[in-house]
């Protein structure tokens, strides 16, 4: 059982993790040419009309 529990710890990462790696990718993200930033802005404004257009059903 020792063992369940060291792969559970493991599991969750911690959240200052989480920020800094948001952190790094906004930087990273800073430098990309405008035109890329564009492209990756339509489609996200795609994907978010896609998403507001989809229906969900449960049987």
């Amino acid at each position: 059982m020792s063992v369940k529990k060291q792969t559970s710890q493991k599991l969750t990462p911690e959240p200052k993790l989480s920020f800094t790696n948001d952190e790094e990718r906004l930087r990273r993200d800073i430098y990309r040419p405008d035109i890329e930033k564009l492209h990756l802005f339509t489609q996200m404004l795609r994907v978010n009309a896609l998403y507001k257009k989809a229906k969900i059903t449960h049987k």
